[in-house]
């Protein structure tokens, strides 16, 4: 079913859709957000589940933290950080234990701008086609 042919259907159920919004949504390109007031009446209008509508994709990146035990020690340096009880040895721990803390959150910031970039980069190419494909139709 055509975008133009679905956006008849709904008006004569009587649901109001901004015919952007259908094309946006019957796009490629990955959506940031949708209008749960409009995926409803789609759905019956096309008779199918929502699963088949959408489908949700786990982003492409990998994020690195802390384990359990390191993250459970620079809580305990901490506290007797601000308690004034902390020993050099301990410091200079806390100090190494805090550096791996920042390259772990340095390197996630570095990975998701990466990945928005490549994402913004996909919908780019993705328009492009599309602008294409209109101009040729």
């Amino acid at each position: 079913m055509s975008v133009l042919a679905l956006h008849k259907q709904l008006q004569r159920k009587g649901v109001s859709v901004n015919l952007k919004s259908l094309y946006r949504l019957a796009g490629s390109q990955p959506l940031q957000k949708i209008d749960a007031r409009i995926v409803k009446p789609i759905c019956l209008v096309l008779d199918v589940d929502l699963s088949e509508l959408i489908q949700l994709e786990k982003p492409q990146v990998t994020l690195l933290k802390l384990d359990p035990v390191t993250q459970s020690r620079i809580s305990a340096l901490l506290d007797k950080n601000n308690q004034g009880t902390i020993t050099k040895r301990e410091r200079s721990e806390l100090e190494r234990l805090v550096e791996k803390a920042e390259k772990i959150s340095l390197h996630n910031a570095r990975a998701l701008v990466e990945y928005r970039g490549q994402r913004a980069e996909n919908s780019r190419r993705q328009s492009r086609k599309e602008s294409e494909a209109t101009v040729l139709a």
